[in-house]
Order: structure tokens, then C-alpha cells, then sequence
């Protein structure tokens, strides 16, 4: 090769270079934006803070802080949950490190990174101590990935705390929980917070349950293999050979089968997961009080088009099958909980604007409450998934002010959300068909439509011809 061209690598090379000096400045910029965002956010607490002191009671002060983040959250079509979080994060950044929040406002460090440090030193109390942390782990952070950095803030932080490990460990376990995240595709994943011997302890025996399927089910394939190659050995007559033959070919399949069926060990792990908590009595809280936690069993809404009841071979993309609370289903698992579902309601839906005119049931009440359920799904503030399970209905325009026990008065809020509305500024309207038009305390209005009105919305290409 000539040496007198230049090689493809340092063409490359010399590209890559601007590429990287563009990537990391553009970097700098975001974290610059992100330090920006966080001393807004950090105002806006402020502010959310001054008015919650200026109020007599402690709930009204807390409805300050409501109002506040539901106002943002509104403009930024997200949940008010998490920006009352974000706020409180925030504040925690930019007023008890600020050094952190000034390495990242150079962009010296990501946001990322300037989280881990003040999770990390979160409970560090005095402020002396909080800028040693920070001087001490600053530099670190600004040579290291987030990664690397996330354990060594943690042992540093151990040089500024009071509290033993016994000490946060107690602390730590009263936020055990368990939380669902929704994915693609009619999956979701189940989160578990716990203490860490609990959640290894699942984990191993979920493993050695799993091993035990998975050494079974290697059996029953060797097992099937071993039949296949009995069947293939000639026989002394024509007409043995042709039976060993079919016997042979009705063998392999089996193998074949079987092989197609067998699970990951992960993918077992899950499916024993989801048996011993669906069919499973948990021991150790029966008997030590009056629970009935025996009886209980899962519960869910699923919305199914008729004809996918009769296993039609076609799938309508636009007419699909619909988890309550998460999205669509597979149309065979839907037949399933249908082949074993005790009552049935059929939701009677409007043509083309698939507003939800009524759900057949005798009594009145319970055919309003079921109807409302089907309509809103959730809680009607924008952005809040609090399923109707765990929300109040509440009159829109209240009763005691004239307004009527109708679904265009009612609709679902969360207690939150309930009590957001009765406590300040906010206002809604409902319009027809169902449409919750909320204005924040600043004057912007924030339009919430039905999750019906969505998912049982027609394509235009079926709506039907005009008269």
C-alpha cells in the first residue's frame, strides 16, 4: 500500500475529531440548559413555599404546593406528581449543593452526574459537612462516568453521616414497595423494592424452581429424541417398516415441538413468579389477624370487540383488544380470561365520535359507576393515570350548587386531584362528550379527553357513508 495516499483510518480519524468536539459541546450546552431548568424549578418552589406559609392551615399549605406543580405540569403535558417531585428535587440541588449545581451549569458535570451526588449525600445534614462532601467527590465525578461515580459518592458520603448502617437500613425498609411500569407489545414489568436478603432470597429460589423445569423439560426432549431413533429401526416386515416410518415422523414432530416450547431460565423464572402469586395463599399474613387475604383474587377490566370472541382470523388493527389501566392485549389471551370471566358488560359505543353512550346492566347506579369506569378510565386531570378504582366521583359542577347526578356532571378524580379542585384556583368545565376542560390559577386552559373517545375512536377510512 502506497503511503503517499491517505489512509482510510485518518480520513476517519480527522471526521470523528470535529464529530466529538460538536457531541461534547453540545453536552456542555445541554447541561448548562438542564442547571438552568433546575434553578427555575428551584424558584418555583420558592414561590410555591411562600404562599404555603402565608396560609393559615397546614392542608391549605399543602394545596399551594399542589396548585404550583399542577400549573407546570399542565403546560408540560407530564404528570403534577412528578413535578412536584422534580421541585422538591431541585431545590434540594440548587440550595444545598451549589457547587453541584454550578459544576453542572458549566457543564463540567451532566445532570445525571449531579443526581448521584445529591442522592448520595442526601442525608448529610449540616451544610459544613455538605461542602466538604462535595469538594471531596466534585473532582472525581468530573473524570468519571456516572457508573463509577455512584459507589464512590456513597462510601464518601459515609465519612459525613451520624447514622449507623443498622440505622439506615431500618429507615430504608419502610419504603418497600411493589410499582408496575407498562411496556410495549401488552408486557409490563413489576418492580419490588425490599430488603436486599429478601430480593436475593426470591431471586435464588426462583432460580433453583427454575432449574428444576428446565432439567424436566431437557428430559422430556431426550426422552422424546430416544423414541424417535427406536421408532426409525427397520422392522422385519413391510408393513412394521411403514408403521416404524409413521411412527418415526409423528416422533420427530414431538421433538420438534417440544424444542420450540422450551423456556429461558429467565423466562421460566417469570412464569413461576406469576403462578405462586396468582394461585398462592401468602402464609405468612394469614392466621396472625382477621384478613381474609385467602379469598382474594386478581381482578381486571379488559375491553373486547365480539368478534374477536369468535376467534376471528383476522385481527382489526383498529378494533383491538384493551387492558383497563394499560393498553392493548393479545386477542388469545383476552379469549382466555373470557372462557373464565363470572359476568359480562357490554359497552355500547357511539359509531363515529365513539363516545360511550351506555353499559347494559338493571340497576341504575351501579350502570352509572360502570359506565363512568369505562368512559374515564382514570383520573381526569391531564396526565394523572390514577385508575377509577382509586378515584372519587366527583360532580363537576357540584350538587349542592344545582348540579345534576348525571355522567355529563361526573367524572373521576383522584383524591388529589379532588381535592386540588375544591381547595384553589383550579376550575374545570366538563363539554360534551365527556371532554374535562380544567383553567390553572394563572389563566390557561388545559382540555382532558376521555381515554374511551381514544381507543374506541374508527379509522376514517371505516367511518360510515353520510346519509
Amino acid at each position: 500500500m502506497s503511503r503517499t495516499a491517505t489512509a482510510p483510518a485518518e480520513i476517519a480519524s480527522e471526521r470523528l475529531a470535529s464529530v466529538v468536539r460538536d457531541v461534547v459541546d453540545i453536552r456542555r450546552q445541554i447541561a448548562g440548559l438542564q442547571a438552568r431548568e433546575a434553578r427555575a424549578l428551584a424558584e418555583a418552589a420558592a414561590i410555591a413555599k411562600e404562599w404555603a406559609d402565608a396560609e393559615a392551615s397546614q392542608s391549605d399549605a399543602d394545596f399551594a404546593h399542589r396548585s404550583v406543580a399542577a400549573e407546570l405540569a399542565a403546560a408540560l403535558r407530564v404528570s403534577d406528581r412528578t413535578v412536584q417531585r422534580q421541585l422538591g428535587e431541585s431545590a434540594r440541588m440548587v440550595e444545598v449543593f451549589p457547587e453541584t449545581t454550578s459544576a453542572l451549569a458549566a457543564g463540567r458535570i451532566s445532570l445525571a452526574h449531579a443526581k448521584a451526588i445529591v442522592e448520595a449525600g442526601d442525608r448529610i445534614t449540616e451544610p459544613e459537612l455538605i461542602a466538604e462532601y462535595e469538594s471531596s467527590i466534585l473532582p472525581y465525578a468530573e473524570a468519571e462516568t456516572v457508573t463509577r461515580l455512584r459507589p464512590v459518592a456513597k462510601r464518601r458520603a459515609q465519612w459525613f453521616l451520624n447514622e449507623t448502617i443498622r440505622e439506615r437500613h431500618v429507615a430504608a425498609a419502610t419504603s418497600r414497595a411493589v410499582q408496575v411500569r407498562d411496556l410495549d407489545d401488552g408486557m409490563a414489568e413489576l418492580h419490588v423494592t425490599a430488603p436486599a436478603v429478601i430480593i436475593h432470597g426470591i431471586h435464588d429460589r426462583l432460580t433453583q424452581m427454575a432449574r428444576e423445569v428446565s432439567d424436566a423439560d431437557a428430559q422430556a426432549i431426550n426422552d422424546a429424541r430416544e423414541a424417535a431413533r427406536a421408532a426409525k429401526r427397520e422392522g422385519p416386515a413391510e408393513d412394521a417398516q411403514r408403521a416404524a416410518t409413521d411412527e418415526a415422523q409423528r416422533a420427530t414432530a414431538h421433538v420438534a415441538e417440544l424444542l420450540n416450547a422450551r423456556r429461558s431460565l429467565d423466562a421460566i423464572r417469570a412464569d413461576l413468579l406469576a403462578d405462586l402469586l396468582l394461585a398462592s395463599d401468602p402464609v405468612a399474613h394469614i392466621g396472625t389477624r382477621d384478613t381474609g387475604l385467602a379469598s382474594i383474587r386478581a381482578t381486571v377490566q379488559v375491553t373486547v370487540p365480539v368478534l374477536t370472541l369468535l376467534d376471528s382470523p383476522v385481527d382489526d388493527p383498529f378494533d383491538s383488544i384493551a387492558l383497563a389501566g394499560h393498553g392493548p392485549i393479545d386477542p388469545d389471551t383476552a379469549r382466555e380470561l373470557a372462557r373464565h370471566a363470572p359476568g359480562w358488560d357490554r359497552i355500547l359505543t357511539h359509531p363515529i365520535s365513539a363516545a360511550v353512550l351506555a353499559v347494559d346492566r338493571y340497576q341504575p347506579t351501579k350502570k352509572m359507576r360502570r359506565l363512568l369506569a369505562v368512559r374515564d378510565q382514570h383520573c381526569r386531570f391531564p396526565g394523572c393515570r390514577q385508575s377509577t378504582a382509586r378515584s372519587d366521583i366527583d360532580h363537576t359542577i357540584d350538587w349542592a350548587h344545582g348540579g345534576k347526578t348525571a355522567v355529563s356532571n361526573l367524572a373521576h378524580l383522584c383524591r388529589r386531584h379532588h381535592t386540588l379542585k375544591h381547595h384553589t384556583p383550579w376550575t374545570v368545565v366538563q363539554k360534551p362528550g365527556g371532554v374535562m376542560e380544567w383553567t390553572s390559577p394563572t389563566g390557561r386552559t388545559y382540555p382532558d379527553h376521555s381515554s374511551s373517545g381514544v381507543h374506541f375512536a374508527t379509522d376514517a377510512e371505516f367511518d360510515p357513508a353520510p346519509f
